[in-house]
C-alpha cells in the first residue's frame, strides 16, 4: 500500500472529508487530493508528523512501503511497547485466551 493509500484509508476510517483534514494539518484541500493521488512524491516531515498526530499512527506505518501491518496493529505494537510489564502480561493473557487462540499458535 503506498503512503496515499495509507493516507486516504486512515482518512476514510476516521470519517473525514479532505477538507476537515486538510484543516487539521494546515494544508489546501487539494494538497490533500495531491497525497492520496500520489502526486507528491516527498511528504515534509512536518506534514507526516501532522498526519500521524491527527490518525494516531507511528510514522514508521505511514513510511514503510513494504510494511504489511496495518494501522491498528501498529497501534498496538506502539501500545504494547509503551506499557509496563504488567501490562504486557496482561495483554498477551487477553489475546492468548482468545476464543480463537488456535490462529495465534500458529503466528508463534
Amino acid at each position: 500500500m503506498t503512503i496515499g493509500e495509507k493516507i486516504h484509508d486512515l482518512r476514510l476510517r476516521n470519517n473525514m472529508t479532505m477538507e476537515d483534514l486538510a484543516r487539521q494539518i494546515g494544508v489546501q484541500r487539494s494538497a490533500i487530493n495531491k497525497y492520496e493521488k500520489g502526486l507528491v512524491v516527498n511528504l515534509k516531515r512536518s506534514t507526516i508528523v501532522s498526519l500521524c498526530r491527527v490518525f494516531g499512527v507511528p510514522s514508521s506505518y505511514l513510511l514503510d512501503d513494504d510494511n504489511e501491518l496495518t494501522a491498528d496493529e501498529h497501534r498496538l505494537v506502539q501500545a504494547y511497547r509503551a506499557a509496563d510489564d504488567r501490562a504486557r502480561e496482561d495483554a498477551l493473557k487477553t489475546l492468548l485466551d482468545h476464543p480463537k487462540k488456535e490462529l495465534l499458535t500458529k503466528v508463534k
